[in-house]
């Protein structure tokens, strides 16, 4: 039985600067830097140990369009110790890294293939003088592709199987900048096999088979806001059976955000216990990778105000990381408060004083009660602030969630000084 084992992986960014890497300790910036280098050799080296048949890249190997000539020579490493094996790679840019800004050009390896911008190509991969597949590509010629480019491929009777690649945005994921926007219907219409997708960071499978719809997600977390494991794609693909794809973790440096409740812990003591036991957990969990974790500690404690107060918080981030600073691999805790003190809102609201009447008007202004008066009272606040354009897109939830907080807070001064 004919079969075609190959890497799927996009969305490299290879040389990315790492956004809030202020907010990291300077210590462990160097090891940031590489992670992005670090997590491409994993693809090598996995591409060698699985003897694939070849690598497939679904755009933005680079962060920028003006990538340093640092990454350019770094990423052709790579590519050449997968030539030297005969494993041909095959590479679509996308919006970070289009062909128009090209800025350094460099000379690749003979089995590479980088696709046009002005059209979809079809290249073979042969083994043993046998096709196996066509891989059929395009790149983005500049950075805002908003053509609807799947609708630029087509199978056109070539032997063996086919694989599309493409970098886009099939659905109108929210969140995410409408590149060469399409549907699942449209990429029905071409005969693909497998489409290997780049542009969303998170590892998806849209659509199992006929045709399998993919998204490898990115190979390096660059943040907080992309946790958990990052990686790629072992795919195989069989006649008479549908597509198998096996994500397999490549990131050198593991990013997690955890929340934490410490409502039935009553000292410091025993919140720090659970702090080190938890971020040991995960430590665990990320399999000899350096560690970054943005924990959030949350719930009712009678140390909230210890906890709260700039010593206390500084004084327990301080703590941590004095614990964890000769692990190695490294870990970095970036530690948010958002706990409670310990009373009883509701038992509060039935009093008979005057924090009775401020819980209510809380409960109140919750549920869109008194608008005018709300926005009157809140207007010389907000006059000057720079930040001001941010409430425009408010939501209900998000003001529910800052009132809230406003609650706690003057009821945090109340409660511990009546």
């Amino acid at each position: 039985m004919t079969t075609f084992r190959f890497i799927h992986c996009a969305d490299l960014h290879i040389d990315s600067p790492f956004k809030g890497l202020s907010a990291i300790e300077p210590r462990l910036t160097e090891q940031l830097l590489e992670s992005t280098f670090q997590a491409f050799n994993n693809i090598v080296d996995l591409a060698l140990c699985e003897r694939v048949d070849a690598v497939i890249i679904a755009g933005d190997v680079y962060d920028s369009a003006d990538r340093s000539l640092k990454a350019q020579f770094k990423f052709r490493r790579g590519l050449e110790r997968l030539s030297r094996a005969g494993i041909p790679a095959f590479i679509a840019h996308g919006n970070h890294d289009p062909l128009d800004r090209w800025s350094n050009r460099l000379d690749w390896p003979d089995l590479v293939t980088v696709f046009p911008g002005d059209r979809v190509e079809a290249h073979p991969v042969m083994k043993n003088g046998e096709t196996l597949a066509h891989i059929y590509g395009i790149s983005f010629p500049r950075r805002d592709v908003t053509e609807n480019l799947a609708l630029l491929f087509n199978r056109e009777g070539h032997p063996g199987f086919a694989v599309g690649v493409l970098h886009a945005n099939v659905g109108g994921r929210p969140g995410h900048d409408p590149y060469a926007p399409c549907t699942v219907a449209e990429l029905h219409a071409p005969g693909m096999d497998y489409w290997a997708l780049g542009h969303i960071h998170t590892r998806e499978v849209v659509q199992a088979d006929s045709p399998a719809i993919v998204y490898s997600g990115n190979t390096q977390a660059r943040s907080v806001r992309e946790p958990g494991p990052r990686g790629c794609y072992l795919v195989t693909l069989a006649q008479g059976a549908p597509p198998e794809a096996r994500f397999i973790a490549t990131d050198a440096v593991r990013f997690e955000a955890e929340t934490l409740d410490v409502s039935r812990q009553e000292t410091l003591d025993n919140i720090l216990r659970a702090i080190l036991a938890r971020v040991e957990s995960l430590a665990g969990e990320a399999g000899g990778r350096g560690l970054v974790v943005r924990l959030t500690l949350t719930g009712r404690t009678r140390v909230h105000s210890e906890i709260v107060s700039t010593g206390g918080r500084q004084g327990l981030g301080e703590e941590i990381q004095n614990y964890f600073e000769t692990s190695d691999p490294f870990v970095c805790v970036d530690l948010v408060v958002d706990t409670r003190g310990d009373y009883d809102v509701r038992a509060l609201g039935q009093g008979q004083d005057f924090i009775a009447d401020v819980v209510t008007l809380f409960q109140e202004a919750a549920v869109g009660k008194h608008p005018e008066a709300l926005e009157k009272a809140l207007a010389p606040l907000f006059a000057d602030w720079g930040g001001n354009n941010l409430l425009k897109d408010m939501t209900a939830s998000d003001r529910a969630a800052w009132i809230e907080k406003a609650q706690s807070l003057v009821l945090d001064r109340l409660v511990d000084h009546r």
